[in-house]
């Protein structure tokens, strides 16, 4: 499709990848599992070498679990209280959980403290409650603030505030479907993502206005941000079924957002447009809306495993990843302000209105234009048709709507920091993270989050991240990003956002069973060592399929030494 052509051609994002140390990767070792000849290997750690000490001193268990997800979601920390806030999905509860008592020493399991049901308290004539979506915390004004979706997805939501103690203070309207929640620092602005999905498709459904909700607290009101506004819309970003900018008020579905450090501007991630939307948040007026383009794996650095061959064989192909980021972060770095984003990737499929399917049922549309790819244009196109004649390929999911001159799919498979003020691309994982999980969990490489089988998601998004979430910690920067399938927490040094540098894995998955242990990162949070009750670093994790909440806690290697002299003098 020429049109199609020209604009990846024009705009194709060359990498900037700082390719991790992968040198201090700890060994696994493979044993028989006790489950009997017919089950998997079991996996365990051995000789682990991390630069930097991630390891879990803490776990909430919710009583449910469900291969499908949506049990133990977003997680929230209360400085103030000692708590954290959890949106339990499945029981459709906010779950409080005390952490004061946690020593940092031996894994202790914590307790629900209570359970809060808003359901009753927010139905009305105008209102059904549907599903608690997303939570935040703010101690500036001390509240707790939650996002809740109404039954019918056509119809706006609210925005819930509340004391510590769970008790309903105030209440605001809401777009349709928000699905995310954020509260400035100070207090002043609460925000939500309102997705607006449809959900019943388009020829026998309707598509919602995607939007950003502002609400300004001191005063009261509420704005509600539309992409209506085709002049602030990139040319280059994806409005689907072959639409123009006029269809982006529907068609642009808001996911996650991220504020400047002053609250000055939110960061909303786009992530079925594969794009970043700018706001004003005192205005509401959007800024711009650009696209994040596409991913080269046919770079070094950039490879992946797209085969379901019963290997593990991380190459170079002619492939182009769509970002599609769920989560982003801001965060400033010596004065310079950076996003992070986890390159999840995203297919629409809702009832006709699909945009993927099997490489096998398109491989024979495309005709493959070399010059989108850094690999040689020779060398694209026989590594083409050898995916074409492989098997193994077919499964492969790509994306149907962005055109047939390459090779387009899902995610990254990475976590990316892009310049805040341009969408400019500083440093991309490129295949860390399938390296990284190779060497350490080979037996269930690219596994799912429904049970351990090996190279399951190969064909699909691989790792999958998630979330990302950023801290600081000394005059440190990190960020920690969250893999949906494989799960765990993988951990960069991100002081020298061009140079970041891989840190820690740890995954407390039990891979010894087809879903125990702590199961699919959705949301995190970090915990400063001067808010945390055991002096150090937290990170909190809920895992949504094994609706579980991981606390885990950073130690640096001089705080060890520091740790370690204090047994020694008690001895």
């Amino acid at each position: 499709m020429k049109k199609n052509r020209r604009f990846v051609s024009k705009k194709l994002i060359p990498s900037v990848l700082a390719v991790s140390l992968l040198a201090s990767i700890g060994v696994y070792a493979v044993t028989e599992s006790s489950e009997g000849s017919g089950s998997r290997p079991g996996v365990h750690k051995k000789d682990v070498k991390n630069s930097l000490e991630v390891s879990k001193i803490a776990g909430y268990d919710t009583g449910f679990m469900d291969e499908d997800g949506g049990v133990a979601e977003i997680v929230k920390f209360n400085e103030d209280n000692k708590k954290f806030y959890l949106i339990n999905g499945k029981a459709q509860t906010i779950d409080i959980v005390d952490t004061s008592k946690m020593t940092g020493d031996d894994p202790q399991e914590l307790e629900n403290e209570k359970s809060i049901n808003i359901a009753e308290a927010l139905n009305s004539d105008t209102f059904e409650y549907g599903d608690l979506t997303s939570i935040d915390v703010n101690t500036e004004k001390q509240v707790v603030v939650a996002a809740v979706q109404d039954k019918d997805y056509t119809k706006p939501g609210k925005i819930v505030v509340l004391n510590y103690d769970g008790e309903i203070q105030q209440t605001f309207d809401a777009g349709v479907q928000p699905d995310m929640v954020k509260v400035s620092e100070d207090g002043k602005y609460i925000l939500t993502a309102d997705e607006g999905e449809p959900r019943q498709g388009l020829e026998n459904g309707i598509d919602p206005e995607g939007s950003v909700t502002i609400v300004n607290v001191e005063t009261g009101e509420t704005t509600r941000t539309l992409f209506d506004d085709p002049a602030v819309i990139g040319d280059e970003v994806h409005i689907r079924n072959q639409a123009g900018k006029d269809n982006a008020v529907r068609d642009l579905e808001p996911e996650y957002i991220a504020l400047s450090d002053d609250a000055g501007k939110a960061y909303v991630s786009l992530q079925e447009n594969n794009a970043i939307a700018t706001i004003d948040v005192a205005s509401g007026k959007i800024l711009s809306v650009k696209s994040l383009e596409f991913k080269d794996h046919s770079q070094k650095g950039n490879e992946l495993d797209a085969a379901v061959d019963g290997e593990i064989n991380i190459t170079p192909l002619p492939i182009l990843g769509v970002y599609m980021p769920d989560s982003i972060e801001h965060v400033t770095i010596k004065g310079e302000s950076y996003l992070l984003t986890a390159n999840e990737g995203d297919a629409t499929e809702w009832e006709e209105f699909e945009n993927v399917t099997d490489f096998a049922k398109q491989k024979e549309e495309i005709t493959l234009d070399g010059s989108l790819y850094k690999m040689p244009s020779k060398k694209a196109q026989q590594q083409f048709e050898e995916m074409k004649n492989t098997p193994a390929y077919d499964k492969l999911e790509v994306l149907t709507d962005r055109g047939t001159d390459a090779i387009y799919t899902l995610g990254g498979r990475s976590f990316s920091i892009w310049k805040a003020d341009t969408m400019e691309l500083v440093y991309d994982s490129g295949s860390d993270f399938e390296k990284i999980t190779a060497e350490r969990l080979p037996t269930v490489f690219n596994c799912s989050n429904d049970d351990n089988k090996f190279e399951k998601r190969s064909a699909k998004k691989g790792p999958e991240p998630e979330e990302v979430k950023t801290g600081q910690i000394g005059d440190k920067h990190y960020a920690f990003i969250g893999l949906e399938r494989i799960g765990g927490i993988m951990t960069y040094d991100i002081s020298n956002p061009k140079k970041p540098k891989f840190v820690n894995y740890d995954n407390t998955r039990d891979f010894t069973k087809k879903v125990a242990g702590d199961v699919s990162p959705e949301g995190m949070d970090f915990v400063s060592g001067d808010a945390s009750h055991t002096g150090l670093p937290l990170v909190l994790t809920g895992n949504e399929v094994s609706g579980t909440v991981s606390v885990h806690q950073v130690t640096r290697e001089e705080e060890r030494k520091e740790i370690d002299n204090k047994d020694k003098k008690k001895e």
